[in-house]
């Protein structure tokens, strides 16, 4: 349910005049608030109380120094910059509604700006989709207190996961701890609900561009721009000052390994902006590759899985869609061998399609682990007294070696300078290195979970904490500690070609395969006298079976 503050002012009537605030969620099709917007805009418009022309305009915040606080990558920050120019032209075109693009340093601004937005146009209602991570609670908590004062009313609806949270409980009204059994009432809750896409209707309203084509001028706000030519240039400009704002991490050491141009440039090519490419993306992948995702998601080189993770962090997608699409695919799907425990045969029983959806349960999932304990968001872990027990280690050497890509263990190396050429990794390597740098290693998972915000486009809260919790034993339904991945047998059943490790590690496109696989074998062959002596490239940074029995006994001392 949405939160609202109702609004009435009988002594001095406003002309209806709503404003959309985007957020992550960067679409027209299927965005609950703006839905709910354009819907009550209708209404008003057809209410004989109102003898005035509606107003609706929408909003969109670049907030360069917060998103810096919260690590939020390049590429994720250009794909946004990039999508805004198109949404821009669809909310104009299909809603006739304008695009706003302001520039503020933190969230604070942004209410302040909302404020004054809301005094010089007289705008009575606000609306937008939840946000669950804590400066964004406690920004749209600010935002309500601030606007009810003038009888403003500030609605939020939830839109990022398909059910929201809270509404996925145990008989006892807490949340889930373990996945399997929230999994099991999640799919249940969606086979008995009518589950629908929520789309705007478009209605004669007033254009909100200024006669002079300049948005309205805000104090707490550094810039602006509200035609498409003009976002594209201004967005391309903070970019570019967000690239140089990067120039100055430290984490803890300076990321002199990165280049920022090519990640830029693979992104680019590799995500089109908006969500006609989203939605197409989500075409391909259904016709194309769900058929056989089961197996063919856990294969890096493949490039098999549905690639929409850039797109539905932003809200170009929205999950719900994602979801009616593949129960779609699955009703008309033929059937094969179910999941243990899966009982899905209502709705057809195939493995592949299930497991897809499986994993838009997970993003829901993480989200309302996060709804659930707002503690995650500053850096706590979700079994406090395990992480705690943990004498975690600090090695800036080791720690470097990891993000470099040059620790000595091919699909590891591999995995992390994919990560740093592009800005993404496959989910399955996201384990495999996560689960080296904190169980090998033994860092701190919190090192690994900053540096992959930092660099991934799909980067979110609550999904990167929880799969690096999940990795290092502390979080919930995580990997039991004795449960520990070996990088290298895990080459030989992902990579058993070693197509991916050689694409990104070409020093090693001499090295036979079986060497790659073994970690005795690479030693003494990247070892004093060994065949590949010259190479360049290390040998093991950590012996993998002394380095499991260390971290076993680490967390056997609880």
């Amino acid at each position: 349910m949405p939160m609202t503050a109702p609004s009435t002012d009988e002594a001095a009537p406003r002309q209806p005049h709503y404003l959309m605030w985007f957020r992550r969620d960067l679409r027209l099709h299927d965005n609950t608030a703006l839905a709910a917007l354009c819907a009550r805009a209708q209404s008003e418009q057809s209410g004989k109380a109102c003898s005035e022309d509606i107003q609706v305009s929408a909003v969109f915040f670049f907030t360069l120094e917060q998103w810096h606080t919260h690590d939020d990558s390049l590429t994720q920050v250009d794909h946004i910059a990039r999508t805004l120019p198109k949404l821009s032209q669809d909310l104009l075109k299909q809603l006739n509604i304008t695009l706003t693009i302001y520039v503020c340093s933190q969230f604070s601004d942004c209410v302040d700006a909302i404020s004054e937005l809301c005094e010089k146009q007289q705008i009575s209602c606000v609306m937008a989709n939840h946000e669950y991570e804590g400066n964004e609670i406690a920004r749209d908590i600010q935002l309500t207190e601030q606007l009810a004062v003038n009888n403003i009313e500030f609605i939020r609806w939830h839109d990022q996961c398909i059910l929201p949270p809270q509404s996925i409980t145990t008989n006892d009204d807490s949340m889930y701890q373990v996945f399997t059994p929230f999994y099991k009432k999640w799919r249940h809750t969606l086979d008995v609900s009518l589950v629908e896409t929520h789309e705007a209707q478009a209605f004669n309203t007033v254009n909100t561009v200024n006669t002079n084509n300049k948005p309205v001028d805000l104090k707490s706000s550094k810039a602006s721009a509200n035609t498409a030519e003009n976002i594209e240039i201004l967005s391309k400009k903070l970019v570019e000052n967000y690239q140089k704002l990067l120039q100055n991490i430290q984490i803890p050491q300076p990321l002199t390994h990165l280049d920022s141009e090519t990640q830029l440039t693979h992104a680019r090519a590799a995500y089109p902006a908006g969500e006609i490419a989203a939605g197409h993306r989500l075409d391909q992948f259904i016709a194309k590759d769900i058929a056989n995702y089961d197996v063919s998601r856990d294969v890096p080189s493949l490039h098999a899985t549905s690639q929409l993770s850039a797109y539905l962090t932003i809200g170009t997608i929205s999950a719900r869609y994602c979801y009616l699409q593949a129960l779609r695919a699955l009703n008309n799907a033929p059937s094969t061998q179910a999941d243990e425990g899966s009982n899905h045969s209502e709705q057809g029983d195939n493995k592949d399609i299930n497991r897809w959806i499986s994993e838009l349960a997970w993003r829901d999932f993480y989200r309302h682990v996060l709804a659930d304990k707002p503690k995650l968001i500053r850096h706590q872990a979700y079994k406090d007294e395990v992480d705690a027990s943990i004498n975690w280690s600090y090695d800036n050497d080791d720690f470097a070696a990891w993000c470099f890509g040059m620790t000595g263990v091919p699909l590891v190396d591999a995995a992390m300078r994919c990560l740093n050429a592009t800005g993404f990794m496959h989910n399955r390597l996201r384990m495999v290195t996560a689960m080296f740098l904190t169980k090998d290693l033994l860092i701190d998972w919190r090192w690994g979970e900053r540096y992959f915000m930092q660099q991934l486009i799909d980067g979110d809260f609550a999904s990167n904490n929880g799969g690096w919790q999940w990795s290092a034993s502390t979080g919930t339904d995580s990997a039991p500690y004795f449960r520990i991945m070996n990088p290298f047998s895990q080459a030989k059943t992902h990579d058993p070609d070693a197509t991916f490790i050689k694409t990104w590690l070409p020093e090693l496109k001499d090295i036979p395969t079986s060497i790659l696989h073994s970690e005795d074998k690479i030693r003494a062959v990247l070892g004093k006298g060994g065949k590949f002596v010259k190479t360049d490239y290390p040998t093991p940074i950590v012996e993998h079976k002394a380095a499991r029995q260390r971290v076993i006994a680490e967390f056997k001392k609880q």
